[in-house]
């Protein structure tokens, strides 16, 4: 494992922490880490939720480390584009909930790694950024697929055509973060979502997660035949019915999830 890149497993959440300093830049190994770490967590039956977070309060990732890819040929970047965009999907394939907390900037292969998460929580401090045309580039990590995806096509030219920063309220306005909050009270928000989602049943979370993923990518009636198999698959296991058996009986459902 990169020693940019440590897994913690406590209390059904692997905590998944990002620390280069000074600004937690990302290079091969890390990626290669990160998926690693993903796929671990994704076998892990203990672990529930997935929480990515850097390490201090003044940057998240502030992108690629540029010093490691100037050395690039043409052959190595796309290797390396593989290998990034490898983990950036690993990511969002997995089954279970994977939460971004941002503090600080989340510049270029940052703000790509947040938009692959399911949920973004930010600090008040937090600033997205796609800056790559600066240096003659776009973003190779998934920016213009995902971002265009989450603010539509109009704002997502803004945000890399112009390189305009994107503040945390005004990421939350546009749906790219799920809630602001106090740098101070970023700990217990992360808590409280973590634990929120854990009270969540896992077939179910899984197949929503796998139907929404799916709804802007297939025409309609795939999409409606998709929900339908998840449905079926999470209606058919056993905390689907216990769900149900609890609603009918006023009570609160107990889940095992199966």
């Amino acid at each position: 494992m990169s020693s940019i890149i440590q897994m913690t497993v406590e209390s059904n959440c692997a905590r998944i922490s990002i620390h280069n300093p000074p600004v937690n830049a990302l290079n091969r190994a890390a990626f290669e880490a990160l998926y690693e770490c993903i796929k671990e967590a994704e076998k892990d039956p203990n672990v529930r939720v997935v929480v990515i977070v850097g390490s201090g309060k003044k940057s998240f990732v502030a992108g690629i480390d540029v010093k490691e890819v100037a050395q690039y040929d043409a052959r190595q970047m796309a290797e390396f584009n593989c290998i990034s965009g490898r983990a950036l999907r690993a990511i969002e394939q997995c089954t279970k909930p994977v939460v971004c907390v941002v503090s600080g900037i989340a510049y270029g292969a940052g703000f790509e790694l947040a938009l692959a998460c399911d949920f973004r929580l930010a600090a008040q401090n937090a600033v997205f950024a796609l800056p790559e045309l600066s240096l003659g580039i776009i973003p190779g990590g998934g920016g213009t697929q995902r971002l265009t995806r989450c603010v539509g096509p109009a704002k997502a030219k803004e945000i890399v055509m112009l390189g305009r920063p994107l503040p945390a309220e005004e990421a939350k306005a546009l749906g790219v973060a799920c809630d602001v909050v106090e740098p101070e009270k970023l700990e217990e928000a992360t808590t409280n979502l973590v634990n929120e989602l854990i009270q969540r049943p896992l077939i179910a979370l899984a197949e929503a997660k796998l139907a929404i993923a799916n709804a802007l990518d297939v025409p309609i009636e795939a999409g409606l035949s998709l929900e339908q198999r998840a449905f079926m698959t999470a209606f058919q296991s056993r905390d689907g019915q216990e769900g149900i058996r609890a609603f009918v009986e006023k009570r609160k459902p107990v889940f095992s999830n199966v």
